[in-house]
């Protein structure tokens, strides 16, 4: 999905991803608000579906990072994992979230192509992870 880079949306989402980056409680309340989001939406029982993998994944992702706990990861592509969290909480973006089912695509294709730009960063990462619940 390459059309992501010119939805304006995502590129408010990547202005607001800057600014929440550099306020922690900003970003605490946003990854909050995404695992809220998550729990609330129900379209054809996403909460067991790879898009709501990927959405828990990147929210470990960013909350290890904001820790200081993993660091394998540049900085720009921090600033895409949290843009694709601002987008996916952000009720009015390009198909706003109310119109039932159709609503929630475009979040959805904002984060499988954050998720599959940034794949091998989260592969490590998901490594880094499980190999921490090891030890």
């Amino acid at each position: 999905m390459e059309s992501a880079r010119e939805n304006k949306f995502f590129k408010n989402a990547k202005q607001r991803a800057s600014r929440i980056l550099k306020n922690k409680e900003q970003l605490q309340y946003l990854l909050k608000a995404a695992g809220d989001k998550l729990k609330d939406v129900n379209v054809q029982n996403i909460k067991n579906s790879s898009l709501a993998e990927r959405i828990r994944v990147i929210r470990r992702m960013i909350i290890a990072y904001a820790k200081g706990e993993y660091r394998q990861i540049k900085a720009t592509n921090v600033l895409l994992l949290v843009a694709a969290v601002v987008y996916f909480v952000t009720p009015v973006d390009l198909v706003p979230d109310f119109i039932p089912i159709t609503g929630f695509i475009d979040d959805f294709s904002i984060v499988v192509w954050v998720y599959s730009k940034l794949q091998q960063e989260i592969d490590e990462y998901i490594l880094w992870e499980n190999s921490k619940e090891v030890t």
